[in-house]
């Protein structure tokens, strides 16, 4: 075969192999199913230079951390490939979706924004990009309840974030507020290691049914994680609101009463 012509079809097999992939990589995008959480070797770089992005363009870095088994993770990832939402998105913020995988993955990038774990999937951080602090706290584990939250109700949540105002500079709070705040950081810390622990058990009989192989016990092991995990965000909530109604009260030397877990079955 004359070199010439050789050289026409490796540049013809080269421009086809792009399109396809450019092709596979848009289905990904638009996926009306919601199966964007695709596995990366290096979410963590995935997400830096997202936030990276997100600095240049002086948006807020959103960051949804979801599974492609999770109906709610594929509801919210569907929802954020389609009008209103995605036009929405798209002009606002800097997007980036991190798989979790079978619960083994995804923690290193919830701890670089100062997050103990994710609760639930999926978990939506929406992140300041000047100071890099996530600034819908209060909320970021509502969306596991995505499937069930409508486009009308996700345009109004993520329209008020891409307005909220950023302070110049962050708020200063008390040493007692700072006290407080350490104490209950804490206690959310170790509700998290237990979390990491029940996903450990969880996860892989997860993936085997997945798989179509569904152990005996994983009904009842992934309905205790669940009541336990689902329980945290509002346990923690209510111990901040309490430190800030005392502490705006005038109360000096406040001591909180931190709720108890009962063991997991597994726990010993």
């Amino acid at each position: 075969m004359p070199i010439r012509y050789a050289n026409f079809l490796c540049t013809i097999s080269l421009g086809l192999c792009l399109v396809l992939a450019a092709g596979r990589a848009l289905a990904a995008e638009t996926d009306p199913d919601g199966r964007r959480y695709v596995e990366s070797a290096t979410p963590l770089v995935d997400v830096e230079l997202a936030l990276d992005r997100a600095k240049e363009r002086d948006r807020p870095l959103l960051v949804v951390a979801g599974a492609n088994w999770c109906h709610d993770s594929r509801a919210l990832a569907s929802r954020l490939g389609q009008s209103p939402l995605a036009d929405l998105v798209q002009e606002n913020y800097e997007l980036v979706f991190v798989s979790v995988g079978f619960y083994e993955q995804g923690r290193d990038v919830m701890q670089r924004f100062g997050v103990p774990h994710y609760y639930a999937t999926p978990t939506v951080l929406i992140i300041d990009p000047s100071s890099g602090q996530v600034i819908n706290e209060a909320d970021r584990h509502q969306w596991g309840n995505a499937y069930n939250i409508g486009m009308s109700a996700s345009v109004d949540y993520f329209q008020k974030w891409s307005n909220e105002d950023r302070p110049a500079e962050p708020v200063v709070e008390s040493a007692e507020l700072r006290r407080l705040d350490q104490e209950i950081d804490a206690f959310e810390r170790q509700l998290a290691d237990r979390v990491v622990a029940g996903y450990a058990v969880v996860g892989p009989l997860l993936a085997a049914t997945e798989a179509g192989n569904r152990p005996e016990k994983f009904s009842a092991s992934w309905d205790e994680l669940s009541k336990f995990r689902n329980a945290i965000p509002t346990a923690v909530q209510e111990l901040r609101t309490e430190a800030r109604r005392r502490v705006a009260a005038g109360e000096d030397n406040v001591q909180l009463v931190f709720p108890r877990f009962a063991p997991l079955s597994w726990e010993g």
